[in-house]
């Protein structure tokens, strides 16, 4: 999908603006000029809107909602800790583990398959010889599913009560894009990378998916619905934005 238009119009007048797209608060800049279409940017310096003089700000967002997904791919592409975030089983880096730094260390011949045991602010990957890179990081993300799954679950359970919502099912994604997601039928997704951070954001993130089985939308209802479960909700988001470039990204082949 290619919205770029190229033109040589004089410099247009510029406004910064941002719009929630999937649980993200995204910065976009609008840029108007004597020019009869509407064009969508994305590239290093962001999401830009160039359109004409009388582009009105509810258009701007119309065309940004309307592309939402494509948005997010690009944006996400974009991103320079993508290309610097790999992380692997036989990295000297910590691991965080709901927002807790935990070293990595490797035990020998005590396991006929990788598995992994906490112990206190480490993880120990129990294995054979020769380490398996691939086996090890595999059994490493199936245990932090599993403990992201139980603490999705222990939670939802706890604030969905006090929300008078009911969830008919929960599940766990990968998505790059969205922390979670909600139907209108009440199946909950959770991205289960949500482990690696501190557990104040994790549960924004959940009490934001409860509130849309009450407000299927975005709206100051909406917001009221996080606020009275969790008031220190601007703040939750815009931490979300800042831990986004420290999340590893667990190599799987």
């Amino acid at each position: 999908m290619n919205f770029l238009l190229f033109g040589t119009d004089p410099k247009p007048s510029e406004q910064e603006h941002s719009i929630t797209l999937s649980d993200r608060i995204v910065p976009y800049t609008i840029k108007r000029s004597p020019r009869r279409r509407l064009s969508l940017t994305i590239d290093h310096r962001g999401l830009r809107i160039l359109g004409p003089m009388n582009l009105s700000l509810r258009q701007s967002e119309s065309l940004i909602l309307t592309h939402e997904p494509w948005v997010l791919q690009k944006l996400d592409e974009w991103r320079p800790e993508r290309l610097n975030s790999s992380w692997s089983i036989c990295s000297a880096s910590p691991l965080p583990v709901f927002g807790v730094s935990h070293s990595v260390r490797t035990l020998e011949h005590t396991a006929r398959s990788p598995r992994i045991e906490r112990q206190d602010e480490s993880l120990v990957l129990h294995t054979k010889e020769p380490l398996n890179v691939a086996r090890s990081n595999k059994a490493l993300v199936q245990w932090l599913r599993r403990e992201a799954l139980a603490y999705f679950e222990k939670r939802i359970n706890e604030f969905a009560p006090r929300m008078a919502v009911s969830v008919s099912s929960l599940s766990l994604s990968q998505a790059r894009t969205r922390w979670g997601s909600c139907t209108s039928k009440g199946h909950i997704r959770l991205n289960w990378r949500l482990i690696h951070l501190p557990q104040d954001l994790v549960d924004y993130v959940i009490v934001h998916e409860l509130a849309h089985l009450k407000e299927m939308n975005h709206s100051p209802r909406f917001w009221a619905v996080v606020e009275s479960i969790y008031p220190d909700h601007k703040a939750a988001r815009k931490a979300l934005r800042g831990h986004i470039a420290t999340l590893p990204l667990i190599e799987l082949s």
